[in-house]
């Protein structure tokens, strides 16, 4: 068997600062929250009832020390629809283990041992498939096999993989308006843009500066408390945003929530479905051993760019799916299909120049999932406080990493506004990157 590991967490030095800086970044959307001493391991909603300084709450959901406990029970911060397991599900079997506990990988200007690095990172787990077999399974704090974790952005992609479906099956037009599909979307930037626009993030959007792609949707959502001026739902959002520049200009690539959440309503309307109905209908029927699931706003709209939670294993088995659709010589059906369109050309000089290039030289984006543009058609999804997973069909590799790394840096509200402010070696994607060949230099031939 591969062995579990639980172990306590070390919080970064600059924990204190994190918490000024986020009072002062959020103060617009969220309470002012003391600094804590306390940590996960000392007692975090614990007791009956927890002692008020311990206690999670909207305010304070997404600063340490209360940031570990809110992404890996999400369900009791906000309202959630399920997403129904497999029957069956896919196997995952156990395979010859690897020692890749002292690993040695460059984080920025240091090298730590993985064993240091997934202290430090605040991951929650971190799992390795080869050749379809767990070759490294870890968890640590008190994250344990089926507990849920929320996914974040990795959402988005499977948001991308739906309207892929829907594009196979010639239910939906990738170089129409969005707004042909979604008419209440006119004269918005999602629904004046493509399809394709849309699910490529090369929308020219700007969102209001009291309303920045992120905390305008956590309001939205119902995950931070709702100041005066936020959107009340996700629809209500989508009509706030407008139009960044010239509508003669080609869009320039900016990454956000706004696309996803109004390509997902596009998809509900086609099919009359909810978009939990779909996911678990087209893709999570298809692996799941788990129920999952999805935060929605109050009008039960779910959160089709950041909501999804699910176990490590269940991700897991989600990346192996589409490593092994991506190997099909013949297409199944719709969803091998659109599987297989993630590895389509991307455009990666306009990724260069977008807001997500850093640490990631020569990728593309396509359908919200990220071209590595190795050479082995590897493929990632990234979501915010380090979730991440990487597919490598041909080294048939899958390696998912669930974590709570502190991120309080406010999203920018349009293309040519600043973006990604503070982030630390630790969390970005060269150290992932980094990490990955490690592993890779670790696999047997």
């Amino acid at each position: 068997m591969i062995p579990s590991y639980h172990s306590a967490p070390l919080y970064p030095r600059c924990a204190l600062s994190l918490l000024l800086g986020a009072a002062m970044l959020l103060s617009s959307a969220i309470q002012t929250v003391e600094a804590s001493s306390a940590t996960p391991s000392s007692g975090i909603m614990q007791g009956f009832p927890p002692p008020p300084e311990l206690r999670v709450t909207k305010a304070n959901a997404f600063l340490p020390p209360y940031l570990r406990w809110s992404m890996t029970h999400a369900r009791e911060i906000s309202p959630t629809r399920n997403l129904a397991r497999a029957t069956p599900p896919m196997h995952l079997p156990i395979g010859q283990p690897l020692d890749l506990d002292n690993m040695v990988f460059k984080v920025g200007e240091e090298y730590f041992t993985l064993n240091h690095y997934l202290q430090e990172s605040f991951t929650d787990g971190l799992i390795v498939v080869h050749r379809g077999q767990v070759v490294y399974e870890r968890y640590l704090d008190g994250f344990s096999e089926r507990q849920p974790h929320i996914w974040a952005s990795m959402t988005k992609s499977v948001t991308g993989l739906l309207a892929a479906q829907f594009i196979a099956e010639g239910k939906l037009d990738p170089q129409a308006r969005l707004a042909s599909y979604v008419p209440e979307l006119e004269g918005t930037p999602f629904g004046e843009s493509s399809v394709r626009a849309n699910l490529d993030m090369m929308v020219a959007v700007a969102y209001p500066e009291n309303v920045p792609p992120d905390l305008g949707l956590f309001a939205a959502t119902g995950l931070i408390p709702r100041q005066q001026g936020m959107p009340e739902d996700i629809y209500s959002f989508l009509k706030m945003a407008h139009l960044d520049g010239d509508n003669d200009q080609e869009a320039p690539f900016f990454y956000q929530n706004g696309s996803a959440e109004a390509l997902a309503w596009a998809l509900r309307r086609i099919s009359g479905q909810s978009w939990a109905a779909l996911v678990e209908e087209r893709i999570w029927s298809r692996f799941a051993e788990e129920d999952a699931y999805v935060q929605v706003d109050p009008l039960g709209t779910e959160m089709a760019s950041g909501g999804i939670s699910s176990n490590l294993r269940d991700t897991a088995r989600f990346a192996e799916l589409v490593r092994l659709e991506l190997t099909r010589e013949i297409p199944k059906d719709s969803f091998t299909q659109a599987v297989q369109s993630l590895i389509d050309p991307g455009d990666p000089v306009a990724f260069a120049n977008g807001n997500m290039a850093s640490g990631r030289p020569g990728y593309s984006y396509r359908n919200y999932w990220y071209q590595k543009n190795d050479g082995d058609n590897s493929i990632e999804a990234s979501g915010r406080f380090g979730q991440k997973i990487y597919i490598n069909p041909k080294r048939e590799l899958v390696i998912v990493q669930l974590a709570t790394t502190p991120d309080q840096a406010r999203r920018a509200s349009s293309a040519n506004a600043q973006d990604r402010v503070g982030a630390s070696a630790i969390s970005s994607a060269t150290t992932f990157s980094n990490l990955i060949s490690a592993v890779q230099d670790r696999l047997p031939h």
